[in-house]
């Protein structure tokens, strides 16, 4: 077992959930990658982008426009 499966289960035992995953351009490019995903569980692109990074932010969480949700990602995260 790596140290980091470790952090992960004590964090999970801790607070009742995974730690949210870092926010990277190349964390950013695999997760949108697999968002298709989310998609199928009916979620927004900026819903799914919010709730995977661990981020609070109503503009991208309820945009509807993939392309804008994205533009705006890109503007103030990356």
């Amino acid at each position: 077992m790596s140290m980091a499966h470790l952090v992960q289960e004590l964090m999970l035992a801790q607070h009742g959930r995974i730690a949210q995953e870092e926010l990277t351009q190349e964390n950013y490019d695999r997760w949108c990658h697999g968002y298709i995903f989310d998609a199928m569980k009916d979620q927004r692109f900026g819903q799914a982008f919010c709730n995977h990074f661990g981020i609070t932010d109503n503009h991208v969480f309820y945009e509807r426009d993939v392309e804008k949700c994205k533009a705006m990602i890109r503007k103030q995260y990356l």
